[in-house]
């Protein structure tokens, strides 16, 4: 056998990762072709460990190609009899005593609105994961589906909900669904297509029942206004909001007021330029805070709330629910919002002032 219908370099990434020993995640809907190149790549490395797995798997077709491989590499002289050993069972209580545990995870909230949520669920063996790269203005991006062992998955996402740098946190399987149903919509209102995995997928990920509220308002309830309203600006110091911008669309209007101010030669006056900058970021923020916007904006600070709490930032996550609550207001003007202002005012730079003599 060998590895001649696709490179090893081209095999979907899902692939890739198992078979260099990065995840122990099982690839679980690869089509014909990079089933049959990962199976070669395999018995090429005389991989029995990961082939064993492979023909334990869900995937029919798959699991019978790697058995036959197994053979192929038993009249070799491999030893594939130790290589199948039975794995330790672990004794884990199930039922109402069982200690509650949430296996989905979400990332944060990237500047473009874009993120990754992973999607877990229970299956015959294991658990199935589903990758899910996700856009709140474009919808689903990327889509892929993959089975571990449940021991590897928790192992997985504590290293990950660890790593401070990738400031992922724990979600329920329920929200989860929901996000990558409302991803999908969001997908068809663009007119985009979704990924070809995500139709074959969508199936298995269970019954979609939409949330009566959103999670974060449990996790942390919103503060009383006048008292969260001075800190509401603080919340762009978080590294899970550094990056967000205003929406791309008002960049160009904001550079336009803020080239005026500062190359114009009748304004002289350091502090006159600062409130007429001021006076700027204000104006293209009543422009840009329509109530789609608004919209867009709170559904992105509840998210970040979600995850803030799950990360045990619990006052963080409950000024950002204050802050995703006055967004929703439209009684409330961007002027007299300091989340709002700020994350216009943070993009403007000023010039330099002369030091005073």
């Amino acid at each position: 056998m060998k590895l001649t219908t696709m490179a090893t370099e081209e095999l979907p990434e899902a692939a890739r990762a198992f078979a260099d020993g990065d995840v122990a995640l099982l690839p679980a809907a690869l089509d014909e072709r990079a089933g049959e190149a990962l199976v070669a790549l395999l018995v090429e490395r005389g991989d029995a460990v990961r082939l064993t797995r492979l023909g334990d798997g869900t995937d029919k077709a798959l699991a019978k190609r790697a058995r036959k491989a197994l053979h192929l590499l038993r009249t070799r002289g491999v030893n594939v009899h130790s290589a199948a050993a039975p794995a330790k069972r672990e004794f884990r209580l199930s039922g109402p005593y069982a200690p509650s545990e949430e296996l989905s995870l979400a990332s944060m909230i990237d500047g473009r609105g874009e993120r990754v949520v992973w999607l877990v669920r229970t299956a015959d063996r294991g658990l199935d994961v589903f990758e899910a790269q996700l856009s709140d203005t474009r919808g689903i991006l990327g889509f892929t589906t993959a089975n571990a062992p449940r021991k590897d998955w928790r192992a997985h996402a504590a290293r990950v909900v660890a790593d401070e740098r990738m400031a992922v946190g724990r979600i329920s399987e329920r929200h989860a669904r929901q996000l990558i149903e409302e991803g999908y919509r969001t997908t068809l209102a663009a007119g985009r297509v979704p990924p070809e995995e995500f139709a074959r997928a969508r199936l298995g990920m269970g019954h979609y029942e939409p949330e009566e509220r959103h999670p974060a308002l449990d996790a942390a309830p919103p503060l009383p206004i006048a008292e969260a309203r001075p800190r509401l600006a603080a919340l762009h110091e978080l590294p899970e909001l550094r990056t967000w911008i205003p929406p791309e669309e008002s960049l160009p209007a904001l550079d336009l007021e803020i080239g005026n101010i500062v190359t114009s030669k009748l304004i002289v006056d350091p502090a006159q330029r600062r409130e007429q900058l001021a006076a700027a970021v204000e104006k293209i923020a009543a422009t840009a805070l329509t109530p789609e916007y608004r919209q867009l904006l709170a559904a992105r600070l509840y998210e970040t709330a979600l995850i803030l709490a799950a990360r045990g930032k619990s006052d963080e996550a409950r000024l950002a629910t204050t802050a995703a609550t006055l967004t929703l207001d439209e009684r409330v003007a961007a002027a007299d919002h300091p989340f709002v202002l700020r994350l216009f005012d943070k993009v403007v730079k000023a010039p330099d002032e002369p030091a005073a003599p």
